[in-house]
């Protein structure tokens, strides 16, 4: 009986602050991370969860996602809920017809543009090189949110997955966290001129529709540091920086980034 009493003791607070290493926001949108010892083995809904090469845990929620997320360490199991979220409409018009509704070269062009985000998506530094929560990139309305429905020249579209952020062009772009600069592409048919950030871990930053360029390919970043300007380059109907998130090709809210300190 005592031998059973000190394991129950001893076992229980460690479950405990195991799963309280875990932070982030529960929510559609959102993205959780936590550290743990090499030797752990996670299950996000009894899927197991490769740790990053400095033992780091993180998983997206996407869009959207069932009510609760089962999450499991060394066997022993926690129920959390999921905040769900109402996406809104979105309206826009005012679109050059070609941007809405692309010709065969354009389709040509939108492949080659997706072949190289969808490069800079993959799995670059598998460590930790963000410091804590991402701050807002440009000073500036905010346009467009995460999620919502597009409507473009009244033709329905895909969901918007970033943060819009209206800004006079030549506006200053800053990194919202420590990183690598895995891609700079110009005149991009959707996206015009893109700057793709690794952040570590999985996390990739991209901004959209810049009117200039002051980084390159590779160049090691902090958080706070110029990179670009506001444009209205690419699909745009008004200057303002896109900022997208993704964690694996999975969209994240960049708010969810922001609110949250990891």
């Amino acid at each position: 009986m005592k031998i059973f009493i000190i394991f129950f003791f001893f076992s229980t607070p460690i479950f405990s602050s195991d799963f309280n290493n875990i932070k982030g926001c529960f929510c559609e949108g959102g993205l959780i991370i936590g550290k743990f010892e090499s030797y752990q083995k996670i299950k996000v809904n009894n899927e197991p969860i490769k740790l990053s090469d400095d033992n780091h845990f993180l998983f997206a929620f996407g869009r959207k996602f069932e009510q609760h997320v089962y999450i499991e360490i060394d066997g022993v199991q926690k129920k959390y809920p999921v905040t769900k979220k109402k996406y809104r409409i979105e309206r826009i018009t005012n679109l050059k017809p070609r941007k809405v509704n692309p010709n065969k070269e354009d389709f040509n062009n939108i492949i080659n543009d997706k072949k190289n985000i969808d490069k800079s998506k993959k799995l670059g530094v598998n460590k930790r090189l963000f410091k804590n929560n991402f701050i807002i990139p440009v000073k500036g309305r905010i346009s467009g949110v995460f999620g919502s429905q597009r409507i473009l020249n009244k033709v329905p579209k895909r969901p918007h997955y970033g943060l819009d952020i209206a800004a006079p062009i030549g506006a200053p772009i800053r990194s919202p966290a420590e990183g690598k600069v895995k891609g700079v592409f110009e005149n991009m048919f959707y996206t015009g001129n893109t700057i793709i950030v690794d952040h570590g871990l999985g996390i990739i930053s991209i901004f959209a529709h810049l009117e200039d360029f002051y980084v390159n390919k590779s160049d090691i970043i902090k958080k706070g540091d110029l990179i670009g300007s506001v444009g209205k380059t690419g699909r745009a109907s008004g200057p303002h920086l896109h900022w997208g998130v993704y964690l694996k090709n999975k969209p994240v809210d960049p708010m969810s980034l922001i609110d949250y300190s990891f």
